[in-house]
């Protein structure tokens, strides 16, 4: 559960304005009371809060790395050598 998508908040709302927003969300009744009731009580404790904020608010926009393809590896493969103790002589 995100309750910043069910209050449709952003993450530096203050208190009043998550009050404002669960009541604003109960008039609309896109989500059950019960699940509006909830987004509040854990965006006003400070603790569940900071939780939230790392959980739904990672910044990874810009991390758009694409996987190469087995064929584009084959060539890095093969000029890898296997390490191991047991490879050396005594």
């Amino acid at each position: 559960m995100n309750p910043y998508k069910i209050l449709n908040i952003e993450p530096k709302t203050d208190k009043k304005g998550v009050i404002q927003a669960a009541a604003a969300a109960l008039r609309e009744r896109r989500f059950s009371a019960r699940e509006v009731a909830l987004a509040q009580k854990e965006l006003l404790d400070p603790c569940t809060r900071s939780v939230h904020d790392f959980i739904h608010f990672l910044d990874v926009e810009g991390f758009d790395v694409q996987v190469p393809s087995q064929e584009a590896l084959k060539p890095l493969s093969s000029n890898l050598k296997r390490l191991s103790i047991f490879d050396e002589e005594s």
